[in-house]
């Protein structure tokens, strides 16, 4: 059995879990960046700011061989003579020689590796690691010159513990991870919201299907969205020139079926009043009732593929008994006997008449051909309906049961004494999806068993 597949609503609520995680998530990633690189030049400027503060309080002394930049004993950053703050600052020549640390550096005097010297005026800014912690590196080259004239190149060092920067970017990330997974819930239940209300309209054309199918309207009615109402008009249009083929189909065979019982009445009198012997009227009529079948037989096929595709509900208990009491009246000398085993509440998906006319049959064929002991048994399951009709007869022969049976079977082709009656019930349980089936019976007899869809 294949999977059933996914509603309209099921797929759009699935491709929006999809692709709105997909979305956030980038949105995520990107908003993430941007803060990290928000605050990688936040750091850059205040660096920046504070090597502009220590070459303010520099001062050149000496000249020539003997000049050196010398920087005041304690500076107005707080952060430059608290020991270990995390900021520390270093003035070396190009030499790689330390001329001056802060005294936030008393523990590490010593300037760590610098690399290649950058170009004057340059602002270096990279990560190193310092005591196993991440630190922010900024190095600016300057050309001092002195009383003499003559210049000189420093390097100016700064480290900054990373830190206070990687903590803030964790406490964003968590809010931000936190806020953006309130709000895909927020999305998703709006978007629930918002699928259920535009589909809505498709939850009404589906129960005004329902109610033309019942039977109980002939149309699709109301209004409906504009996408929405061609597909209604235009099933709408198919549904009249259905029922008037219908109607015309119908009415055609009926005039046809009625046109043919005049003159077949007049060959039955003919033939019990004119004919030369016994036998000769013996042969006639026996050969006009066939016809009568035959007519019959085609008119009720007529009626029952009219009820094909209904979905009433229709108890089969009393309308057993209804034909149980009807059939004991009309073959009072045989005085059949019936057994009933219908649960209460059982019922068939079809139509009242339907229902009677396949009974009818069964039990009058039952009636027929059996011994006056006759059982009708039912139940059902989640998917059909079993009904099964035994007698205590002869039974049909294996080799015509199927012929008995095949939906579409000329009765002028059945053999005398098998009348039409499982011709009927065949066609009538054929039209509902369903399948009658010949075996043999416990109480010695024909066994007719029927399957029909519950629609379920």
């Amino acid at each position: 059995m294949s999977q059933r597949p996914l509603s309209l609503n099921a797929r759009l609520l699935l491709a929006s879990l999809l692709v709105l995680p997909l979305f956030l998530g980038l949105t995520g990633l990107v908003l993430e960046r941007a803060f990290d690189r928000s605050l990688t030049t936040a750091a850059r400027e205040q660096l920046q700011g504070q090597i502009y503060l220590l070459f303010s309080v520099a001062e050149m002394q000496g000249t020539g061989e003997q000049a050196q930049l010398e920087m005041p004993p304690a500076l107005l950053e707080p952060n430059f003579e608290r020991l270990n703050s995390g900021l520390y600052g270093y003035l070396s020549t190009r030499a790689g020689r330390t001329v001056w640390h802060s005294n936030s550096a008393q523990l590490r005097p010593e300037l760590p590796a610098t690399g290649e010297f950058p170009q004057p005026g340059d602002l270096l800014l990279d990560q190193i690691e310092l005591d196993g912690q991440p630190h922010w590196r900024a190095r600016y080259a300057v050309i001092w010159e002195d009383d003499a004239g003559q210049d000189h190149d420093y390097l100016v060092t700064l480290l900054r513990d990373q830190t206070p920067y990687r903590a803030e970017l964790a406490s964003f990330r968590r809010q931000l991870w936190r806020w953006l997974g309130a709000a895909a819930l927020l999305l998703v239940i709006a978007q629930s919201a918002s699928l259920r209300w535009g589909l809505r309209p498709l939850g009404r054309l589906a129960r005004a299907l329902d109610a033309m199918r019942d039977g109980s309207r002939p149309h699709l009615e109301g209004r409906h969205p504009a996408e929405l109402q061609p597909v209604v008009d235009n099933l709408n249009q198919v549904l009249d020139r259905e029922q008037s083929l219908r109607k015309r189909y119908r009415d055609s065979l009926s005039n046809l079926a009625h046109s043919l019982k005049t003159p077949l009445t007049v060959l039955r009198n003919q033939a019990s009043d004119s004919a030369p012997d016994k036998e000769a009227r013996s042969v006639i009529a026996e050969q006009v009732a066939r016809m009568d079948q035959v007519v019959s037989y085609q008119l009720r096929r007529a009626v029952s593929e009219q009820q094909q595709g209904s979905h009433r509900q229709t108890p089969i208990q009393p309308a057993a008994r209804r034909m149980v009491n009807t059939l004991e009246k009309v073959y009072r000398e045989q005085a059949p006997q019936f057994e009933l085993a219908i649960p209460d509440g059982l019922a068939f998906p079809g139509d009242e008449q339907d229902l009677l006319e396949l009974l009818g049959n069964l039990l009058d064929n039952a009636c027929k051909y059996g011994r006056g002991r006759i059982r009708v048994s039912a139940h059902g399951d989640s998917e059909h309906l079993h009904l099964t009709v035994e007698d205590n007869g002869p039974g049909i022969p294996e080799d015509q049961r199927e012929q008995v049976i095949r939906r579409g079977q000329r009765l002028d082709t059945l053999q005398a004494g098998q009348g039409i009656g499982l011709a009927v019930a065949a066609d009538i349980v054929g039209s509902y999806g369903g399948r009658l089936s010949i075996g043999e019976s416990g109480l010695g007899g024909a066994a007719i068993a029927i399957q029909v869809p519950t629609g379920g």
